[in-house]
């Protein structure tokens, strides 16, 4: 957690030490920062990079946000510039930790939510990961002289915050490149690295300023008051934090093979921070292990794994064919033993456009052998009349299949 130099609000003192609430509430900056990540759950351990001439002082505001910290809380003087003292915290993160958080203490507000989905979105796959929000105001490109440029479509902006997650050795490499950037998302960029967006929140408002002051002294006072609540967080069993145990999603997908589910799970999962389940992906992990009957043994494998991301509190997509009765019972009964929010969904798709895709797409799981279109007339398929949504894909992008989805998620 960064609690660099920054911007000032006063002339002698760093805003991570400015004091916010009231009476004997009142703490620095960086104290309600560092009690934020330290609610968080799965920490290692936290490393607070201080200007180095206020070292005293940022060691007094984390103690007194952790007294009796859960893990160990170091405090280092970090260096000249924002990515000097990002790389001097990192080198003090012990070795065996392997995902790494970068969070501004001036955000100091952030709801746990915000950190879990960026954990979750980096353990699923995703080596570099920033929240964001949505642009609402028209932005405007201008010149040296002021003059208005371009307006840029605000549909494809978002303002990026922090926590910033990253595989350990990403943003090793991303540092050993020598560069400097306002943040460390944009030092994976630079050296082609792709950047994952989660959703963020406005409580994670960045301090800059004295009427940001204002709106974080209300949180400070009422975390509830002045702002959106933060979603909740916590797996079916509950929340150690005590907020309200959040419920997970198991969409579970069936259809045709070419009828656009590793498309439409994709393109629902990502933003959601979901877990993927693909049981082409478990069925080809299986044959590679010498598995002799991968169709029943994937299915159970998939079962399985989705269980446990659902006991974690996340959202699941199934991506199946999904053929029989028994193979949409075993997955009803995985929702109602994780005591998730099950959608059934079923997609299908026009006979021209989906001949068109079955014998124009390419494998991307290795050694996974496509069906023939003449296979596909023929498998073992039976209707789905009691799915809860019948999904048409012909011609529909996936965004626009999403909002379908999510709309019928919101009925529920």
């Amino acid at each position: 957690m960064a609690a660099g130099r920054g911007t000032r609000l006063g002339a002698d003192r760093p805003k991570a030490l400015v004091p916010i609430g009231e009476g004997p509430d009142a703490a620095p900056l960086v104290t309600h920062a560092l009690r934020g990540v330290l609610s968080c759950p799965d920490l290692c351990a936290v490393v607070v990079v201080a200007p180095p001439d206020r070292m005293p002082e940022l060691t007094a505001a984390v103690r007194l946000a952790a007294p009796e910290a859960p893990v160990e809380v170091r405090v280092v003087p970090g260096g000249a510039e924002r990515t000097d003292s990002v790389a001097a915290g990192l080198r003090a993160v012990p070795q065996e930790v392997g995902i790494v958080l970068v969070h501004d203490a001036a955000r100091a507000f952030t709801p746990a939510a915000v950190f879990e989905r960026v954990v979750a979105a980096v353990r699923h796959g995703h080596a570099a990961v920033v929240p964001a929000v949505r642009v609402t105001d028209t932005v405007k490109t201008v010149d040296a002289r002021d003059h208005v440029v371009a307006t840029p479509d605000r549909s494809a902006l978002r303002a990026v915050q922090t926590p910033q997650g990253f595989l350990r050795e990403t943003l090793e490499r991303a540092h050993r490149t020598g560069e400097q950037a306002t943040d460390d998302a944009g030092l994976v960029e630079a050296m082609g690295g792709a950047v994952f967006i989660v959703d963020g929140d406005q409580r994670s408002l960045k301090v800059t300023g004295p009427d940001d002051l204002v709106r974080v002294t209300a949180w400070a006072g009422a975390p509830a008051a002045g702002a959106p609540a933060a979603p909740p967080t916590a797996s079916r069993q509950g929340d150690v934090r005590g907020e309200v145990p959040r419920v997970p999603t198991l969409l579970v997908l069936g259809g045709l093979p070419g009828t656009g589910k590793t498309t439409l799970a994709r393109a629902w999962a990502g933003p959601r921070g979901a877990a993927h389940v693909r049981v082409d992906t478990v069925e080809q992990a299986l044959i590679r292990a010498g598995a002799d009957r991968v169709g029943v043994q994937g299915y159970a494998a998939a079962y399985a794994l989705a269980a446990d991301q659902l006991a974690l509190g996340l959202d699941v997509v199934a991506d199946s064919v999904n053929p029989l009765p028994v193979t949409r019972a075993a997955w009803r009964d995985v929702a109602t033993d994780a005591g998730a929010t099950l959608l059934e969904v079923e997609l299908t798709c026009a006979p021209g456009e989906h001949r068109e895709r079955v014998e124009h797409r390419a494998p991307d799981i290795p050694g996974h052998r496509l069906p023939e279109w003449s296979e596909i007339l023929v498998s073992d398929y039976q209707p789905w009349p009691e799915a809860d949504l019948s999904v048409d894909t012909t011609g529909r992008p996936a965004p626009e299949l999403v909002a379908q989805i999510e709309e019928q998620l919101r009925t529920r």
